[in-house]
């Protein structure tokens, strides 16, 4: 099980949506946290100028195979997901280690990008993403597909990815209480302000010092 999820999501992504009106349809990649998680095709994930232009770092391509991603895209930085874009396939399986590497990626470097793809970025893909989503902020499956579908206007997964993306988010239900206001505000930054996060640390340690007898 991951971190509890934030509660003021809304406000953590919500520029989000200014970024995604232009990005919604064609061969682009998807903002989906800016700057931190972007949601692409089969093209735009090969492309390796545009990967360098957005400064990915690490990606996860949810495909059968495995396509010619940038060379400069280290092994370790690569998941590769070999799952067909079918009702009947089991991504279920796949979700906890997806969620994870996007998750430690992002903690482990406040400069790194993820970018998931499939073959088109509708699907497979965006059910990864949301995934993630539902593990780490309050979303819900289906709020996580509003929600990403606002920003890529194409994504639509499968009925049965949904099925198993609803069955993904019942794990984090008690996870799920409404925490501290507080609590709440401090989850928020650390998710989606690392330069912040860590002037407040530095900030709480000057404040213990100064109490300290």
């Amino acid at each position: 099980m991951l971190s509890f999820p934030a509660a003021n999501w809304q406000k953590a992504l919500g520029s989000t949506s200014a970024l995604g009106k232009n990005l919604k349809y064609g061969r682009v990649a998807s903002p989906i946290i800016p700057g931190r998680l972007y949601l692409s095709d089969l093209y735009t994930a090969t492309d390796e100028e545009k990967i360098r232009e957005l400064g990915i770092t690490h990606i996860i391509t949810v495909m059968e195979y495995k396509p010619a991603l940038p060379d400069f895209i280290e092994e370790g930085k690569r998941m590769h997901i070999p799952i067909a874009d079918s009702s009947q396939s089991d991504i279920l399986q796949y979700l906890d280690a997806t969620t994870n590497f996007i998750k430690r990626a992002l903690e482990e470097n406040e400069m790194n990008k993820v970018l998931v793809h499939c073959f088109q970025g509708i699907s497979r893909s965006a059910t990864v993403v949301c995934a993630y989503l539902v593990a780490t902020t309050s979303m819900t499956a289906e709020s996580s597909i509003t929600h990403v579908q606002s920003l890529r206007g194409i994504v639509s997964p499968n009925d049965g990815f949904r099925r198993q993306l609803n069955q993904y988010g019942d794990q984090y239900v008690k996870l799920k209480a409404k925490p501290k206001p507080n609590q709440a505000i401090t989850e928020d930054v650390l998710k989606f302000g690392g330069g912040i996060a860590a002037r407040i640390r530095r900030l709480k340690g000057i404040d213990t010092a100064e109490k300290s007898p």
